[in-house]
């Protein structure tokens, strides 16, 4: 599938409305136009994708937006007559592609960009006598604050994901025993049922499947000449996601597949009170990634136990599954997080050349509740896949924290049911027990 216009029945927003909301940001920050090279930000602009860049599914192209015109900058020979006759209708001129460095030389306006997602050369081509507003584009923030629409499109999106991970699941507990699973084909059988699917568009990105000490690994690719065999013992780490034209998702689970060790389950366990720790988060409005990564990790560091990378990240809405501006991370992001932004929660333990366990979900922040001292926000877990109970040292927990769970288990077995054949809802409802 080339370059096709994504209908208002997935994205909500006309491209006419999102660019007058762009305008008022840009004049509200101060400037009068507005240069985007980001191209996720363009596809969500403009409501197109496209297959330009593997597993995103962007064109590549610029934009240039002012209250006098919208340009979209892209190869024409890739736009069919329909396309080009909605853009038209939207308001928006379309120019070639290498267009943007003359254009670009001949604006008279005050510019807003962000320069560290802006090449030198289109900088440098900018009138030096035109005044530069250098911040976050107010197109990306507006990108990661998700609509009714979006929002909806998301979580029908997962329960049929979710769908897909019961069948695959049940394939790998029988495929294990038999000898028959590979790091590299639970890739290739993740696709199969995920194309299955409504909506389904392809992979967000390759499969994460690391047998134990590859898991280990952060973002380990099985080759099919060097991956291993899944034997029925030991820790295995799945990352995967799959682009659907409502939503994209982003799941890890890390499954026991045979025997495993005290130090395995408690690990394991370590990692899921971080999980928990994070969604279970009540925050005030204003709030940044960095001043919550902690509840991630706290339960780690009290044993002497930490990981290095972000622990969560924006997700595109049929776009790139890493999306900005803001992040969960020790760093500090100065982006606070907003309603209507998903985000991964995804901690980790990672012992070299042993094994690793990561538990990932995409969560929802939505308001919570308001009072005297302001408004205060909460996350909502929309992922929906059985988390393995079988490594979890229940004593660990919490009593809150065994609530959690069993109530995430409850939604998922819910939701799911009624998607399932016999045999799958009676499989999820055994992966799905009380703790």
């Amino acid at each position: 599938m080339g370059i096709f216009i994504l209908s208002e029945l997935f994205t909500g927003e006309s491209a006419k409305s999102k660019v007058s909301r762009i305008i008022e940001n840009i004049e509200k920050a101060g400037a009068e136009s507005l240069l985007v090279s980001t191209l996720d930000t363009i596809a969500w602009i403009f409501n197109i994708r496209g297959n330009d860049v593997i597993y995103n599914p962007v064109a590549v192209a610029y934009a240039y937006i002012s209250r006098k015109e919208t340009v979209l900058f892209i190869n024409p020979e890739k736009l069919s007559n329909e396309i080009q006759e909605y853009l038209a209708s939207e308001g928006i001129t379309i120019l070639g592609y290498d267009n943007i460095y003359d254009f670009t030389s001949k604006i008279k306006t005050s510019v807003c960009l962000d320069s560290s997602k802006t090449t030198l050369s289109l900088y440098n081509a900018i009138p030096l006598e035109n005044r530069i507003l250098d911040i976050l584009s107010p197109a990306d923030l507006m990108k990661s604050i998700k609509n009714e629409t979006e929002i909806n499109g998301f979580k029908e999106a997962m329960k049929r994901d979710g769908v897909a991970l019961v069948k695959f699941f049940m394939w790998l507990e029988k495929a294990v025993p038999k000898g028959e699973v590979t790091e590299y084909n639970i890739g290739t059988k993740l696709v199969e049922y995920r194309s299955q699917q409504t909506n389904f568009a392809g992979e967000s990105f390759g499969t994460i499947a690391g047998y134990a000490a590859n898991g280990a690994i952060n973002h380990y690719h099985p080759h099919p000449d060097t991956c291993l065999e899944v034997k029925p013992e030991g820790f295995l780490l799945i990352d995967s996601g799959a682009q659907y034209l409502d939503g994209t998702t982003d799941i890890t689970r890390t499954v026991a597949v045979g025997r495993i060790s005290n130090e395995m389950k408690k690990d394991y366990t370590l990692v899921l009170k971080g999980h928990i720790g994070l969604v279970s988060a009540v925050f005030p409005e204003g709030t940044r990634g960095s001043q919550i990564d902690i509840l991630a990790r706290k339960a780690m560091w009290e044993n002497g136990i930490n990981f290095l990378h972000g622990t969560g990240h924006g997700i595109g809405h049929y776009l790139n599954v890493h999306e900005g501006p803001h992040s969960i991370r020790l760093e500090e992001n100065p982006i606070p997080i907003h309603v209507g932004m998903i985000t991964s929660n995804e901690p980790g333990i990672y012992r070299d050349n042993k094994y690793g366990v990561r538990i990932e979900n995409l969560m929802l922040t939505k308001e919570h509740l308001s009072t005297e001292f302001g408004k205060f926000y909460a996350f909502e877990t929309i992922s929906l896949c059985p988390i393995d109970t079988i490594p979890i040292i229940k004593e660990m927990l919490s009593d809150e924290e065994i609530t959690w769970l069993n109530n995430y288990h409850k939604t998922v077995y819910e939701r799911l049911s009624p998607l399932l054949s016999r045999e799958e809802e009676q499989w999820l409802r055994s992966r799905t027990y009380p703790l």
